[in-house]
């Protein structure tokens, strides 16, 4: 099954989110936007998990959960991967400068390179809410753009008290995400 390691989002910074992707759907056509019930955090893609490595996998991020403590972060701006020019993927940078996330991120990293072998991610953890991916760069602003037209958006504060394994099943409609488990910080 596909799965991902993730942090849910509060209802309120979801609604904010879906007003930003409304207020630049118009302009940029070539860009699929997610569905705002199913946006999230991304702690870790997974990719193909089965069904054998599941309670060890289990076992690994209620570890990592427990290790870390409650927290919060801010969901503010609109940016994009690259962060100029035209994006591939649209999204709003996730801010917690106490390092709380990034001990995380890696406590989950860590944790499942010991329990099943899933290597690291190549690059360094970026914390970012993905809003859309872009299917047609000429159909899409450049980041400078949809930043300048969500100016000064801030889609609030999160509470974060834990985090969930989640299996997604691919449609034509897009992602479908079923919650797996739930593993509450610091217990």
């Amino acid at each position: 099954m596909r799965t991902f390691v993730a942090i849910e989002l509060s209802e309120s910074c979801r609604r904010k989110l879906v007003g930003a992707i409304e207020s630049v759907r118009a302009d940029a056509p070539g860009v699929r936007w997610v569905n705002a019930e199913s946006a999230h955090l991304t702690l870790k893609f997974i990719g193909e998990l089965s069904e054998s490595d599941l309670p060890a996998a289990v076992s690994a991020l209620a570890a990592a959960a427990a290790a870390s403590k409650p927290f919060r972060f801010r969901v503010a701006g609109v940016s994009g991967f690259p962060p100029r020019g035209k994006p591939r993927v649209i999204h709003a940078p996730v801010l917690e400068p106490t390092g709380a996330l990034a001990s995380l991120a890696d406590g989950v990293e860590q944790g499942l390179l010991r329990a099943i072998g899933l290597p690291r991610e190549g690059r360094p953890f970026t914390a970012h809410i993905t809003l859309g991916r872009v299917r047609n760069p000429r159909g899409c602003p450049t980041v400078e753009e949809l930043a300048g037209a969500v100016k000064d958006a801030d889609f609030g504060e999160v509470a974060v008290e834990s985090l969930v394994l989640m299996k997604s099943d691919l449609t034509p409609r897009g992602a479908i995400h079923t919650l797996l488990h739930r593993f509450p910080l610091g217990s």
